[in-house]
């Protein structure tokens, strides 16, 4: 006769310690009345991109060996992404919402099965709200998920399974991980360029966004997500990141650290200053066609598949008097751009050349009309890209369709 397990603590079973595996979770896996954190975020607070969380689900209950009576499943951990807001995501408030301000998250133990309840209660599952566009890496910085869209799941450690007979009538150990929230903004442009070129001056300009300006370098100590409305009710969203600096692979200035949010935007938008570009005195002047080409060899360093999608340069600051001789002096250089590159220092020289669709002048302090002309653009390249993507999607199910009939061989009638 099986003795009956004492109802106290559930126990630890040595067998099921480190449960393998992390599995996603439709709709139905999600207790309705599970704890649920809710995360709002926003983009005025301080702000945060990479989180790191101790996650732990919940024990099993105990079976009741005498009666057959089943413990119930340990409660699960899961993350949930929300719907999309206009500011630009934030992690700072994940981290305010967890309990107790720390980064763990454990699930509730199941019920232990009874006389009265043969079948134990399922422990509450634990949901954590984040915003769309992170990505889930486990310990070892393996990807474990992208969750990019709206209203995505994840179920980052599974309930210890409940006490029954296949496994001695003992409730199970939760699955333990630790786990990194890493958010990359979701835009159709990113901005990149060096500290005061004027990307924030242009997203004002260009979009209702409010970021810092100011006559030093640095303004910009954290993505801001701007948005370009059309009148046929079109939306662009446009990042604009921290400025690079040369030997930003190096740590130098803010590094590589924000570089990872132009990893989803699909458009590049090179932001050069016409005049050049010194940080400090202890730093070298350097040309505007020379930014260019620190800007390219510092994201080839970072990571040289960004180089490859599509990017245009705007030349700013054409207000500033002898704008347009420099301006003509640019404008030679890069029509020859890999040629001009062999005349640089080795240090300035990327291996990755980056093709512009366009180079357009502007004055995004001054000129309201060259604003409006590099916004028309900027819908014309991605419209464009849109309609490749149309033609690929196209392409891609024909090709299945081909495919299938020839799988199934000649008909017989």
């Amino acid at each position: 006769m099986w003795a009956r397990p004492l109802m106290g603590r559930a126990r630890s079973h040595p067998r099921l310690r480190g449960m393998p595996g992390l599995s996603t979770a439709g709709p139905h896996a999600v207790d309705p009345g599970a704890q649920r954190i809710r995360v709002s975020a926003d983009a005025k607070q301080n702000w945060i991109d990479s989180l790191r969380l101790s996650v732990k689900a919940g024990h099993g209950g105990n079976g009741w060996p005498i009666m057959g009576g089943v413990g119930g499943r340990g409660g699960h951990v899961i993350l949930e992404t929300g719907p999309v807001h206009g500011p630009a995501p934030n992690l700072l408030k994940v981290h305010q919402r967890l309990p107790k301000g720390r980064g763990r998250l454990t699930g509730d133990s199941g019920g232990h099965a009874s006389k009265s309840r043969l079948v134990g209660g399922e422990g509450k599952d634990v949901v954590l709200s984040i915003p769309p566009g992170v990505s889930i890496l486990n310990e070892a910085g393996r990807e474990i998920m992208d969750m990019d869209q709206p209203h995505m799941r994840l179920i980052v450690a599974n309930g210890g399974a409940g006490g029954c007979k296949d496994n001695h009538w003992f409730g199970q150990p939760g699955q333990k991980h630790v786990i990194r929230v890493d958010l990359k903004l979701i835009a159709d442009v990113g901005l990149v360029g060096f500290p005061n070129a004027g990307k924030s001056t242009f997203l004002k300009a260009i979009s209702r966004a409010n970021p810092k300006i100011a006559a030093y370098p640095f303004t910009t100590i954290q993505p801001n997500l701007g948005h370009i409305n059309y009148s046929d009710t079109r939306i662009v969203k446009v990042a604009d990141l921290p400025g690079l600096i040369e030997r930003a692979h190096q740590n130098v200035g803010m590094g590589h650290r924000f570089l990872k949010h132009v990893e989803r935007t699909r458009l590049l938008l090179f932001v050069i200053d016409v005049n050049g570009f010194r940080l400090n005195p202890s730093y070298p002047f350097r040309t505007a066609f020379e930014t260019v080409a620190l800007l390219n060899r510092e994201i080839e360093l970072y990571n040289s598949d960004i180089l490859s999608k599509p990017a245009v340069c705007v030349v700013n600051k054409m207000d500033v008097p002898g704008s347009g001789e420099k301006l003509d002096e640019f404008l030679n250089q890069m029509k020859d751009y890999a040629s001009h590159l062999a005349g640089l220092p080795e240090e300035l020289r990327p291996e990755k050349v980056i093709q512009f669709e366009e180079i357009i002048p502007m004055s995004a302090k001054r000129s309201p009309k060259s604003i409006k002309g590099v916004k028309n653009r900027l819908r014309f390249h991605l419209d464009e890209l849109n309609m490749q993507s149309q033609k690929e999607a196209i392409q891609e199910g024909l090709a299945k369709i081909d495919h299938l009939i020839e799988g199934q061989g000649p008909q017989v009638s």
